[in-house]
């Protein structure tokens, strides 16, 4: 076998971790476009992405569009954990949220305040968590570092909220392998309403954009 007949690893994905319960938290992933692993562990369900998008590009990032998702209120409240373009993003999804809140940080920038998101602070990465209500500080001068990788930075944040699933961010592989795992992939249909979705959205903006 040559180098070129070694397949790449995979590249991570991100992780999602859920309150709702699993039937309600497996429901949201029957709608994704993204293929996923999802699993019970500990008081969470855990959802992996295990792979790109089916959607078409420029959709076709999976880690991008399943932190994109917003989860459903029943599946929620929950927290996610990407790395997107060479950033740790963090991601809180609230009670009854109609939009996904934001944590971004950038290895040698430390935080950042993209325009137009919608953005989590870090008490309330901890009330989602459920974790002592002390451990805000402790986040607060995590989050200052600016000299380690972003997974690094996720898997720290997670250990410090007292969050399982941290190898899950480096080695998505893992989730296929915890007691209860359930693998996902995209329903033609879903993936075909979704570009349908999106192709509309984008020609709605342009006439509007056209009227005088």
């Amino acid at each position: 076998m040559t180098s070129a007949d070694v397949p790449a690893p995979a590249r991570p994905g991100g992780v999602v971790l859920a309150a709702g319960p699993r039937v309600e938290v497996d429901g949201w992933v029957a709608g994704s476009v993204v293929p996923v692993t999802s699993a019970p562990l500990g008081s969470w369900t855990v959802v992996v992405g295990t792979g790109a998008s089916r959607a078409s590009a420029p959709y076709d990032d999976g880690a991008l569009v399943l932190a994109s998702r917003v989860l459903s209120p029943k599946a929620g409240p929950g927290l996610g954990f990407f790395e997107i373009d060479g950033r740790a993003v963090m991601t809180a999804h609230t009670p009854r949220a109609r939009a996904v809140r934001w944590v971004v940080w950038e290895p040698g920038s430390g935080l950042l305040r993209p325009p137009g998101l919608a953005l989590a602070g870090p008490s309330e990465l901890v009330g989602l968590a459920g974790a002592p209500a002390g451990v805000r500080d402790e986040l607060v001068e995590l989050l200052h570092e600016t000299r380690v990788q972003p997974a690094r930075m996720l898997q720290a944040v997670m250990a410090t909220l007292e969050l399982p699933g941290t190898r899950l961010v480096l080695e998505p592989g893992r989730a296929d392998t915890l007691e209860g795992a359930r693998q996902h992939l995209p329903d033609p249909r879903q993936v075909g309403w979704f570009d349908s979705a999106v192709h509309d959205s984008v020609r709605l903006r342009r006439e509007l954009g056209a009227l005088p």
